[in-house]
C-alpha cells in the first residue's frame, strides 16, 4: 500500500503526484488520504539516492528530485516512467515515496483502494 496525502478530496493525477509508504507522512501534506497499490512492474523506475549533504540542502530548498518541468522531462526523456526517492515531510520526518510521471505511466500502474 502507499499513500497520497491532499487538500483535495479526489485523487487526480498530475505531473509528478508523489505517493508514500507511509499514512502519516502522508497526512502532513493534507487531510485527504488516498490509499493505492502501486504495480511496480509495469514502471521504469530511477532510484535516487541522496547523500546526507543533499538531503539537508533538498530539506534547505524543497526542492526534490523532478520537482521541476525540466527534470520530469529528462527523465521521461530517459525512459523512466517514476522516480523513487526518500523525501522530508515539513516536520523533518524522512520518508520513502515514487514520483509518478506520467498520465500513461498512472493508468497503468496505479490502483486506487479508497479515498
Amino acid at each position: 500500500m502507499m499513500y497520497n496525502g491532499s487538500r483535495n478530496k479526489t485523487l487526480t493525477f498530475y505531473p509528478a503526484i508523489c505517493f508514500t509508504c507511509s499514512e502519516s507522512a502522508a497526512e502532513a501534506y493534507g487531510p485527504h488520504i488516498a490509499t493505492v497499490e502501486i504495480d511496480r512492474s509495469k514502471l521504469t523506475i530511477k532510484t535516487v539516492e541522496m547523500t546526507a549533504e543533499e538531503m539537508r540542502e533538498a530539506i534547505a530548498d524543497q526542492e526534490w528530485p523532478c520537482d521541476r518541468k525540466a527534470d520530469i522531462d529528462a527523465a521521461i526523456a530517459a525512459g523512466y516512467d517514476a522516480v523513487a526517492y526518500t523525501d522530508c515531510d515539513e516536520h523533518g520526518q524522512t520518508h520513502d515515496c515514487i514520483r509518478i510521471l506520467t498520465q500513461a505511466a498512472y493508468d497503468a500502474a496505479v490502483v486506487q483502494c479508497n479515498s
